[in-house]
């Protein structure tokens, strides 16, 4: 397995709504069918490339539970193209463990890897209702905390609860937290936390 890609959930018994599909393991897997179930001892560490070439995706009903990121690029992520539609919902990530991790939690809803800059759309797919719960550990970056919500259609109901992230070595880390509706902090503790959170 990869460097990005080495982390162990030690289970994952979960159903993914797909249409037209559901990438993990940073785009290496991907689904077609309506229902994938997921049984596996590997870290899905990546719900991504939903909206892709103004596609309709539904994911819902994931849940993570019991993972530890040693060294990689990214931990928990949902990425997202511009001009996408459908949903990414009830997703529940927990009980995890960071180590010098570059993007430890990240939503990108604007995601773009193309050479040019990609133009902006008024559609994408909603993100809703997403739990990040005993996230602890290290950032390998400044910014350990990465909620980058659309503009236009933006996240709602996103909830941090007992997440407690310090820098890899010295400095410290930040939250960017932008266009989320229903951003909650719960539990003893949230740090980095977002400047807009509700409690």
């Amino acid at each position: 397995m990869s460097r990005r890609n080495s982390g162990l959930f030690s289970k994952v018994i979960k159903k993914i709504r797909s249409k037209p599909g559901i990438c993990t393991f940073d785009d290496n897997l991907c689904g077609t069918g309506k229902y994938i179930l997921i049984r596996s001892k590997f870290l899905i560490s990546s719900i991504g490339s939903l909206g892709e070439n103004h596609s309709e995706n539904h994911v819902s009903d994931l849940s993570a539970d019991g993972a530890k990121f040693v060294g990689t690029t990214n931990g928990v992520r949902i990425k997202t193209w511009q001009g996408g539609s459908g949903y990414a919902r009830n997703i529940i990530f927990q009980n995890i463990e960071m180590r010098n991790v570059s993007n430890p939690i990240i939503i990108d809803h604007n995601y773009c890897d193309k050479d040019v800059s990609c133009q902006p759309h008024k559609s994408a797919v909603q993100v809703m209702n997403v739990v990040y719960k005993n996230i602890r550990g290290t950032s390998a970056s400044e910014v350990a905390i990465k909620l980058n919500c659309s503009d236009t259609v933006p996240c709602r109901g996103i909830i941090l609860e007992n997440v407690y992230l310090s820098r890899h070595g010295e400095g410290e880390v930040e939250a960017n937290c932008s266009n989320i509706i229903g951003l909650n902090s719960l539990g003893t503790y949230v740090s980095p936390s977002c400047p807009n959170f509700s409690n």
